[in-house]
C-alpha cells in the first residue's frame, strides 16, 4: 500500500485516541472488513497494496 494511503488510514483512526498497538489493530481488523468489499467493487481487477493486509 501506497505510504499516502496508509496515513489516511492512520488519520481515519486518530479521532479514536488509541495508542500504536490499538490503533494497529483497529486498522487491521477494518481492513478485514474491507477486502472482500474492495475486490468486489474491483470487479476482477488487482488493487496495487491490497496485499499489504492480506
Amino acid at each position: 500500500m501506497k505510504h499516502g494511503c496508509f496515513e489516511k488510514l492512520s488519520d481515519l483512526m486518530e479521532p479514536l485516541d488509541l495508542d500504536w498497538k490499538e490503533r494497529t489493530k483497529k486498522e487491521l481488523e477494518l481492513m478485514e472488513d474491507l477486502i472482500p468489499l474492495l475486490k468486489k467493487l474491483a470487479g476482477g481487477c488487482e488493487i496495487a497494496g491490497l496485499g499489504a493486509y492480506e
